[in-house]
Parts: C-alpha cells; structure tokens; sequence
C-alpha cells in the first residue's frame, strides 16, 4: 500500500487494520486503510489495468533509450484521414482558390472579398493540422529521473510541454469534452498547471503510454532511476 500524499510504499508495522488507520514513515500523513483500498479498487476497475510490459509495445507505438532518457511513443495515424484529406481538398480548395485564387488570376486585390476570406483561411490551417496529425502525426514523452517534456505533432514540428518531477503529484487518465462533444481520455500529468495529452491516440497506444509514464513516475517517486 502506498501513502496517498506522498506515494511512498507504507510498512506493515505503520498499518493498524483494527482502527483501520495507517500512518506514513516519510511525510508522517495519517490516512485511512478502507480509503485508499477502495480507491486503488476503484481506479483498478475504471482503467481495466492489465500486467503491463514496456517490451511489448502495441502496434503504433514505440521505446528507446538514448542516453539517461527513455522515450516512448505513439502515432496518431488514423483511418480518419481517408474521409478528411479528399474532405480538405474540396472545402479549402474551392473555398480559398474561389476567393483568393480569383484575384491572383485576375492580377486584381479586393480588401472586402480578402477580409471575407479570413476566417476560411484560418479555419484551413486549424483543419489541415488536425488532418496531417492523422496522416503522419505522433506524440513522444521523454523521460528521466529530473524532468521530462511531451511533444505533439508531425516530425520535429510541434508543441512541446516540459515538467520537472518534483511538481508532478501523480499520473492518471481523465476525461474531458472533446471537439464533437463526446468524453475523451487524456493522459494527464497532474500539477499547479496540469499537463495533459494524448486525446488523440487509440485507446491501446493511449494506454501503453499512460502506462508508461506512470511507471516512471513511481520509480523517481521512490528514488530509483528509470
């Protein structure tokens, strides 16, 4: 069992099952036995945790070690992208070649018809990302026993998130609203400012990286290296 405040792995001698309170050896947090019991059951069930192996990988993702770093990673290659990429081509081709496209033809500039453009041009660039990251996208965590940063997006051109551990109070897969209005997974790193990622991902490679990254979490919550 581990300490709920500070994840320390608590001694038989510092659980007392009668009064059904434990007391931690390191941060001294006194806390319920039944809780925390209920609590590992519960999360145990809602994640449907498997034996996991970092050696197994499932189809889409990936580890390595380079230096004092593991990385792990995932694709965010979808099927998706055989209805959007034809989808792209036809809403932004015709919508930007109708309104830009004319006047570069024309050798002619309107500022009403250009402004009118705008928000087809942005709305573009937001939709062409979404359905490049469907094509060749990927999110990789790298990791040691200090800090790490999670990256999001296609090759080396992306947002990168960085954390250092010691702000890190725990890993865990929450949901949140995505853009169709169904709950999404996320991974989510949980901090002052939390970090979360990984909404994209199909739901084995989601886990193997939340796997993953817990993992490591636990191991640099205890002092060990990864």
């Amino acid at each position: 069992m581990n300490c709920p405040n500070c994840h320390t792995l608590v001694e038989p001698g510092q659980i007392n099952i009668q009064t059904d309170l434990a007391k931690c050896q390191n941060c001294h947090h006194v806390f319920k036995v039944s809780e925390v019991i209920a609590s590992e059951s519960k999360m145990q069930k809602e994640e449907n945790i498997m034996d996991f192996d970092l050696n197994d990988p499932p189809k889409g993702t990936w580890f390595r070690y380079e230096m004092n770093n593991l990385i792990v990673g995932a694709s965010t290659r979808s099927a998706a992208a055989f209805f959007l990429v034809p989808f792209m081509i036809i809403w932004s081709g015709g919508s930007l070649g109708g309104i830009y496209g004319t006047q570069i033809l024309n050798d002619e500039f309107d500022i009403v018809l250009s402004l009118f453009g705008l928000p087809f041009l942005v709305g573009s660039i937001l939709f062409w990302g979404i359905t490049l990251m469907t094509i060749a996208g990927k999110t990789e965590v790298t990791l040691n026993r200090y800090d790490g940063r999670v990256f999001t997006g296609i090759g080396k051109i992306g947002i990168t998130k960085k954390f250092d551990w010691e702000e890190i109070e725990g890993v865990s897969m929450t949901t949140t609203r995505g853009r169709n209005g169904k709950d999404v997974k996320t991974i989510c790193l949980e901090a002052p400012k939390d970090i979360k990622f990984g909404s994209a991902l199909k739901k084995d490679r989601k886990y193997y990286l939340y796997q993953a990254v817990k993992s490591v979490y636990k191991k640099v919550s205890f002092g060990n290296s990864i």
